[in-house]
């Protein structure tokens, strides 16, 4: 399983983020930051895979909330 994860924020507090989510994960990313635009701090890209063998993911259906179409989508 692998999730994507953008983080925003100051750099001290992305970093401590980071070093609490390699506990649970293994952490692909994160060694550049980028300053957010229009706004304070900096973002950065991360993938997170489960260091623990997490089971396979299962595929879900999901239901228009839109009224106006009907059925399911794939």
């Amino acid at each position: 399983m692998t999730i994507k994860v953008r983080l925003s924020g100051e750099p001290e507090e992305i970093a401590r983020l980071v070093e609490h989510l390699r506990v649970e994960f293994e952490v692909a990313g994160g060694e550049r930051a980028y300053p957010n635009r229009g706004s304070f701090g900096v973002r950065v890209y991360l993938e997170l895979r489960d260091q623990h063998g997490a089971p396979p993911a299962q595929r879900v259906r999901t239901e228009r909330v839109d009224r106006d179409r009907k059925g399911l989508e794939p």
